[in-house]
């Protein structure tokens, strides 16, 4: 699996969107105030779906399940 340091280029189009999707379903997943693990298993199949982890999207998933 590939870990791209997006630090220093700018995120494509693709990775904005795929960002923005992963942190609307977050915001979906935690609106009752828990995650179920449903919902946590659906956002790391979404997270490692494409074989490519944006950073953003790890610190979206670490402040979520911390």
């Amino acid at each position: 699996m590939e870990v791209e340091d997006f630090s220093t280029q700018e995120l494509s189009p693709e990775d904005i969107k795929q960002l923005e999707e992963f942190r609307r379903i977050i915001q979906v997943a935690i609106s009752d105030g828990r995650i179920s693990l449903a919902e946590q298993e659906r956002l790391e199949t979404i997270m490692f779906a494409n074989k490519k982890i944006i950073p953003a999207a790890i610190h979206l998933y670490s402040t979520l399940v911390s």
